[in-house]
Formats: structure tokens, sequence, C-alpha cells
């Protein structure tokens, strides 16, 4: 899907020559985010990577959570306890102009006494840390939708208010369907809405006429360089049997484990391999002896070990969930050259009817050991050249400069209200 700004609510005004192709500056941004700042590498991070380097000083601010924790996920909870005991208060500088807040919050959030304890305890602790750090009114760039971001972002009074819609989060789990109440409120309220998936927007057009459409993108220039460095694999790739299909990102339940396990026994030839840390339980696949985990890689080793791989798959069972997931590593694949392999999710459908067939989509478990075996032929030097240039077409670059030219605008018509009374 394209990822025209100007979807719902006008173009930037024309007359800002050159706005187009910068990148917001000089604005302090509070960001409330849906993930941890070290979980897997997603727009989240890349945004607010791009934003501080352009000179805005940002408060990434952790996940809170949509439901309560589950007994696997103790060693996440761990782990935010530890990070917050390691910094003061709970805040720690990740690079210049990008500092991290792990919050330690009520694990309740539909408890309206933990929903209290939390707005509280968010508010006190992001506005005492505001006030050290001189921080100005700020722009605040929510992904979560709970009632404790939303109040929280009213309450810090923000000069520009943006939701960046990147799930439906109310259907991936019975207890986050209560979310969906407040995420109404929210896109009707806020300033902007960005969303990364048409049924996201049709959702979102329901309450508000500022909604962009802006799929999540590719950092491109680690991935070029890297296809083009004559690098070696990393060493735990580079010891599996070839050929090696392979997928980069969480081992989470909307992976399709028995289409991929079958996918195995029938390409029993093949080395499965699978990079990422597991979020799930992994019986179907464990099972399989030419299927290897090979846990996680950081944000910087991804580009060396998707070109060691032979085909990339996106495996992910069809859901009302995933009906609306735009995957983050497909433009990643693309710009590696790699021929892809994915289930029928209406996203990939939508990009392969605007790039022209780019990915090989299998609706039936038939079609996707097919597609595999069809992608594991060489490919010739025009269709790698050709993936190459779609994932070019989607570089971070372009998405965030047109996202900035839609807060210009909107700051800058702000400004005309003010002086005009």
């Amino acid at each position: 899907m394209s990822f025209s700004p100007s979807t719902h609510d006008g173009d930037p005004d024309d007359s800002r020559e050159g706005t187009r192709a910068l990148v917001l500056q000089d604005q302090d941004i509070v960001c409330l985010s849906s993930i941890d700042w070290d979980f897997n590498w997603q727009g989240h991070q890349q945004i607010m990577s791009m934003l501080a380097e352009a000179g805005n000083r940002v408060l990434f601010v952790e996940n809170t959570g949509v439901r309560r924790p589950r007994l696997d996920e103790l060693s996440r909870i761990r782990h935010r306890f530890a990070r917050w005991r390691r910094s003061p208060g709970g805040f720690r500088q990740e690079a210049p102009n990008l500092h991290v807040f792990s919050p330690l919050i009520v694990p309740w959030p539909y408890s309206r006494v933990a929903r209290r304890i939390n707005r509280a305890l968010l508010l006190w602790a992001i506005r005492r840390w505001m006030r050290r750090m001189k921080f100005r009114t700020p722009i605040v760039w929510t992904f979560l939708p709970t009632a404790p971001r939303g109040s929280a972002l009213w309450a810090l009074a923000p000069q520009l208010s943006i939701y960046y819609c990147v799930d439906d989060l109310a259907s991936s789990s019975p207890a986050a369907r209560r979310i969906r109440r407040t995420e109404e409120r929210l896109f009707g309220e806020v300033d902007l809405v960005f969303v990364t998936a048409e049924n996201l927007r049709t959702l979102a057009l329901s309450f508000s006429d500022r909604v962009h459409v802006f799929p999540f993108g590719v950092d491109y220039p680690p991935f070029e360089a890297a296809r083009t460095d004559g690098s070696t694999p990393p060493a735990d790739l580079a010891v599996l049997p070839r050929p090696v299909v392979g997928y980069l990102g969480a081992i989470h339940r909307w992976i399709d484990q028995a289409l991929l396990a079958e996918t195995a026994r029938r390409l029993p030839e093949v080395t499965f391999a699978l990079v990422g840390p597991r979020h799930t339980e992994v019986g179907l696949l464990a099972g399989c002896a030419n299927v290897r985990f090979l846990g996680s890689c950081s944000h910087a080793e991804v580009p060396r070990y998707l070109k060691a791989f032979d085909v990339a798959l996106i495996p992910y069972r069809l859901t009302e969930y995933t009906a609306s997931v735009y995957p983050t590593k497909l433009n990643e694949y693309l710009a590696m050259g790699l021929p892809v392999v994915a289930t029928a999710l209406p996203e990939i459908v939508r990009f392969n009817a605007e790039y022209g067939n780019v990915v090989t989509v299998g609706g039936t478990t038939d079609e996707f050991v097919a597609g595999v075996r069809a992608a594991l032929a060489a490919s010739r030097p025009v269709e790698i050249a050709r993936r190459i240039a779609v994932a070019q077409t989607n570089d971070w670059k372009a998405r965030v400069a047109a996202m900035s030219a839609l807060i210009e605008a909107r700051l800058a018509q702000r400004r005309r209200s003010a002086e005009t009374g």
C-alpha cells in the first residue's frame, strides 16, 4: 500500500517549498510506545531514532500493556524491573536526544483503581523528568490507546497529539477487546491519526477525518551495505546445511506452526532457520529435524542474517488480528533482494497489487510449499533488482519526511489560529 499523506486531511501547505524532503526539527516529543525499546526493532524505535537524530528531543515511554501479564512474560517483567533499578527513576539515555523511560505500573489495565494509580505514577514521573530536562510543551505521539495512556496524553497538555495505529490491538486477545472504546475516543480527539493498514484506515475514518496511511518501511542503507560488502554470514547460520529458508522476527502465536511444520516435512533437503525470540510454545516445530531455532539477533545484525537466507518467509495465520498486519520484515527481506513467500495476508495481497506480485503468496498449504520450492531456484538478476527497487520506494526517510510535513502543517495551522485569536 502506498503511503499518501493526503489520504483525508488535505495536503500540507504547498507554499512551504522543500518541507517534504525534511524531517521535523527542534521539537520536544513524548512517545507513548506499545513496545519496549529493546523489543524487536520496529517502526516505533526507527521513527523516534530518526527524529532524535534530526535534532528533536525524544522521551520514549515503554509499553504499559493492554492486558494482565501472563506467566510466560515473567522474564520480561523481571527485565523491566532490572532496567528500572539500574537507571535513576527508570529513565536512561539511549542516544543523543533520545531518552527511554521504563515505568513500573500496576499490571491491571482495566481496573479503575489501577488506572488511577498508573495515571498518577506515569504523570508524576514524566512531569518531574520534563521539568529537570526543561522540556517545552511537547508533541505527544502515542502508539497505545489504553485509558492510562490516553489520560496521560491530555494531562501533558501537548501542542500537538498523534496516534499511530499500527495494530488492531482490540482483536489481539479477548481481554484486549475492552480497549476498543478508548481507542475510538482517541481516534476522534487527536490532531493526526497515522495507520499502517487499510483495515485500520477504515476503522479510524469512522471517528476522524485526519487519517493518513503510513505502512512500516525499511532503513535501506544498512541492507544495501550488507548486500554488497562481501561479508560472511553469522557463524550460527554459516554452519547450517543449504539451502536455507528463513524467518526473522519474533516467534509468536500468529505464526502458522502447522503450515511451517508441513512445509519442512515436504522439503527435507531444506534447512528452515528461525531467527528471533520465542514468545510462544513451539512444540509443532521443535520436532522437525530440519527446523533450527537460532534465537535473537541485534538490530544491527539483521542485514547479515538475511543475507545468508536463500528464501524468506512470512508464515502468519489468517485471523481477525493479522487482517490488519503489515509485516515489518517485508521490506527488509526485499531490500536484500530475497524471494519472499507469504501467506495470503490482506496487506500482502494489497502490496502485490501495487508492486506487481513481487511476493509469492500461498493461500493453501500446497501453494505455500510450491511457492517455497519455486523460490529456491536461482533468481534472475532482473528479479533481484525489482525486489530491491520496491524496497527503496519504501525507505523510512520518505515516510518520516511525509509525516513531518503533516505535523509541520498542523503546527502552522495552530499558530495561525492563535495569532488571529
